[in-house]
């Protein structure tokens, strides 16, 4: 995998991906490794600067944005200011759309670029998945125009943004997934050895301490955990301590 514009042209096209994992601890950070690979390669297409706003949208949660720039940054983070932006219209824009000069529709989105020093823009919809969509704005200086055969490079490489960040998506998800499932696992033994505990000290069975706990839990407003970890604390040996190691791939 790659993490900037390679050869444009070629059969190795077809099946290049972005590295939008490696150093990337959150979809925040895989978000803006693409902002920056985007900009690096559109801006070898179309042989001038070109920077890029990076937009993040999931139907339940929060919005997601990135710049190459702090510049772009802030093209990026006035798409969840103003809805009425392109990027915030991306899922209904079926090709790449170029926010152009006179007569445009978007004509006061065209006026925030102007404050944020970009002449002209280019906006390009990501395909992802159910509940998430994403776009790329893609910002020229001033005077600048994205010639169609810009655009069309811009067309490819959404496929190729499109399958990137869908991958970087659904590895994190399986991440977090991984640490909640930890979470789960970690609690649910603390509160099996706490049962132990007052099994042991009360002569009584599992059903009879875990109401216990939960007994406690009520009257104190406190979680299940919190409660089973209190009596584990009181040990004279303290607390047991729980690991979960992940199996070792080959």
């Amino acid at each position: 995998m790659a993490d900037g514009p390679a050869n444009n042209e070629g059969p190795d096209r077809q099946g290049f991906l972005l590295d939008l994992m490696t150093g990337a601890e959150d979809e925040a950070a895989s978000l803006q490794k693409l902002a920056y690979a985007s900009a690096r390669w559109l801006g070898t297409a179309a042989g001038t600067g070109v920077e890029c706003a990076a937009v993040l949208y999931r139907q339940r949660g929060c919005t997601a944005t990135a710049g190459s720039t702090p510049e772009a940054a802030a093209v990026a983070a006035s798409e969840d200011e103003y809805p009425d932006g392109p990027a915030a219209l991306g899922t209904a824009l079926a090709a790449p759309t170029v926010v152009g000069q006179a007569g445009s529709r978007w004509q006061a989105y065209r006026r925030r670029l102007l404050e944020h020093g970009f002449g002209a823009a280019l906006v390009l919809p990501l395909e992802l998945q159910p509940g998430v969509s994403a776009a790329l704005v893609f910002l020229g200086p001033a005077n600048h125009a994205f010639t169609p055969r810009v655009t069309s490079e811009a067309a490819w490489f959404g496929e190729v943004a499109s399958r990137s960040l869908k991958l970087a998506l659904d590895v994190h998800g399986v991440i977090r997934a991984g640490d909640n499932l930890k979470q789960v696992l970690e609690s649910r033994t603390s509160i099996d050895v706490a049962c132990g505990v007052l099994m042991a000290q009360n002569r009584c069975s599992y059903a009879e301490a875990f109401s216990r706990l939960a007994g406690t839990s009520r009257n104190r407003n406190l979680k299940v955990r919190s409660v089973a970890d209190s009596i584990l604390k009181a040990m004279p040996s303290g607390a047991p301590r729980t690991r979960f190691d992940p199996p070792a791939i080959a």
